[in-house]
């Protein structure tokens, strides 16, 4: 793959991780090649039925392609072990196929393991990380992915809650300065947008509790 072939195969793998983990997940799909099918051809029949802008066939093929992103990273988990293993998912979605072929830092493995199945911050290990100082391209991608599909606000750390922003930032900070990714890779830029995106919310927040 040419740089700009990886990009846009990462942006689909991006897009494929925020189906899963925005849709099909929190509706209680089965990550299963005909549930997912089921659940977007119905998606598509209920969009179908109202009045959109875009034509039948548009419509048509932008599901199909959400499918196709979804499937293509179940089949990839799959490889890796169970998909409900949310880790084999995000592995799978946020690294190109060659990279897959190499072993993942076990610190890097169970600190995202750790986040994504709700055990909380394990401060331990990413002291470790950070004190490492080397990460490969996929394990960079596994860290901001994992970190971003918490999907709240705070992570649990002993007995209080940290900002997850902080946490992004952190590793964002790390990354950049560290040059594990290209400043154009889809995984930095979603990572930096979604911590804006946020500092932007609490700014709102503020506003409104100061009028």
């Amino acid at each position: 793959m040419s740089a700009q072939e990886e990009r846009i195969f990462l942006k689909s793998q991006l897009e494929g991780l925020e189906s899963i983990f925005l849709e099909l997940i929190p509706s209680g799909v089965s990550l299963k090649r005909r549930d997912i099918q089921d659940y977007y051809d119905n998606r598509f029949g209920v969009s179908d039925s109202a009045q959109f802008v875009v034509s039948r066939n548009e419509l048509r093929r932008q599901f199909n392609t959400k499918a196709n992103q979804v499937r293509n990273i179940v089949d990839n988990a799959e490889t890796l072990g169970s998909v409900q293993n949310y880790f084999n998912l995000v592995y799978a979605g946020s690294s190109l196929p060659h990279e897959r072929t190499d072993k993942i830092s076990r610190f890097v493995s169970d600190f995202c393991q750790s986040m994504l199945h709700g055990a909380g911050l394990r401060l331990d290990l990413l002291r470790a990380i950070l004190l490492n100082g080397q990460l490969s391209k996929a394990e960079a991608r596994v860290l901001l992915g994992s970190t971003m599909f918490v999907l709240s606000e705070e992570i649990s750390f002993e007995d209080k809650d940290v900002p997850v922003k902080e946490l992004l930032d952190q590793l964002v900070e790390l990354i950049v300065s560290g040059n594990f990714l290209s400043a154009d890779d889809p995984f930095l830029v979603e990572a930096q947008n979604f911590s804006d995106s946020m500092s932007s919310e609490f700014a709102e927040m503020m506003a409104v509790s100061d009028a």
